[in-house]
């Protein structure tokens, strides 16, 4: 299994949730969860700081998620988080 951790980092609260908002609209949540190898995709908001999310991934391998990175609704993640000047943290592990 390969998991990752994904910190969002908005400028504020309000940011963080137009951020969130166009990202469930635009169906990239649910797209994720039904590619394969796809095991958990899941936002949480902080609750010590209101300008950040955490984005949970589980995948099958790390091939799976690799591939998750070349398809085009990660295009559209990586506009989304442009729009609003969103910084991103990766962890692996």
């Amino acid at each position: 299994m390969f998991n990752l951790f994904v910190t969002y980092a908005a400028k504020n609260s309000e940011e963080r949730k137009a951020f969130y908002d166009e990202v469930k609209a635009a169906g990239i949540i649910d797209a994720t969860r039904q590619e394969d190898g796809n095991i958990r995709y899941e936002y949480y908001f902080s609750a010590d700081r209101d300008n950040e999310i955490l984005l949970i991934e589980n995948w099958k391998d790390k091939a799976s998620q690799e591939y998750h990175d070349q398809l085009p609704h990660i295009k559209t993640l990586g506009e989304i988080k442009a729009r609003h000047g969103i910084d991103t943290e990766f962890t692996e592990f």
